[in-house]
């Protein structure tokens, strides 16, 4: 069985969305999860009428690492297929679950990436559908670091026995930095769809704006300058990576700053 595993935090249209496209679709032998990090009671009251198979509440608000550690603990699936609420799955993904199971069983590959916010320069074909990303290359230079990343993937659950769950009580930005450099640092080995089967829920706004300070340097961060600065210092991040200490040196924790609002 497939446990599609879906975080939320307070964009319920979108979760409702995204619900509605993965019935639409008519996998077979799956269950639907929805773990939510305690949204305000109107949208908590929303969330017990959606007809999923277990709906996961939390009383305080703890972040997307927590969230994810308790949606995958509780999926009874052998395999896990995640995305956040304001992603919406559209065919042939049946297609591609099929054939990332049988990368996945066959240990041609650990995870299968689904969607991604940009395109690595080098890959290694591995059948009709996925690729698998190289551990290293200087043709991925700008994104060696980024084999991991919240976008959809598939995986078994035993994968986060195996190379760990997420890294709670920091904030997003920091959380996924540090999960994929520790995927980097490890042997597991991570596929990618040629094409992505995802599409991004355009009117979902995020509710996450209040982890960062506002960066002002808006139109900085799109010059190749910036690339290659953020480059070489996630490069520095992989080289001084602990599996024990799980620090980061220049990314900065904005999650002991988040002040949450309940209605």
């Amino acid at each position: 069985m497939v446990s599609i595993l879906i975080t939320h935090y307070n964009r319920f249209d979108a979760l409702k969305k995204c619900v509605e496209a993965f019935q639409d679709l008519n996998i077979e032998n799956v269950e639907i999860v929805v773990a939510d990090d305690s949204s305000d009671r109107i949208t908590q009251h929303k969330l017990k009428g959606l007809k999923i198979d277990l709906l996961l509440l939390s009383e305080k608000n703890q972040g997307l690492a927590s969230n994810l550690n308790k949606g995958i603990k509780a999926c009874e699936g052998n395999f896990i297929l995640y995305c956040q609420e304001d992603f919406i799955p559209k065919s042939p993904l049946e297609d591609y679950i099929a054939e990332a199971m049988y990368l996945i069983d066959n240990n041609i590959a650990d995870m299968c990436r689904l969607k991604a916010n940009y395109k690595f320069p080098f890959l290694k074909a591995l059948s009709s559908n996925f690729s698998l990303i190289p551990k290293f290359s200087w043709k991925n230079f700008y994104y060696n670091t980024f084999q991991y990343s919240d976008n959809p993937f598939i995986a078994k659950k035993v994968f986060f026995e195996n190379y760990g769950y997420y890294l709670e009580g920091v904030s997003g930005d920091y959380g996924e930095n540090e999960f994929a450099i520790r995927i980097m640092k490890s042997k597991a080995k991570i596929a990618i769809a040629k094409k992505y089967v995802f599409s991004s829920n355009k009117e979902s706004k995020s509710v996450i704006k209040n982890e960062k300070k506002i960066r002002k340097r808006k139109i900085i961060k799109r010059l190749k300058i910036h690339k290659v600065l953020r480059a070489i210092r996630l490069h520095f991040e992989f080289l001084m990576y602990s599996n024990s200490k799980r620090k980061l040196y220049t990314i900065k924790n904005y999650r002991k700053v988040i002040k949450i609002k309940k209605n």
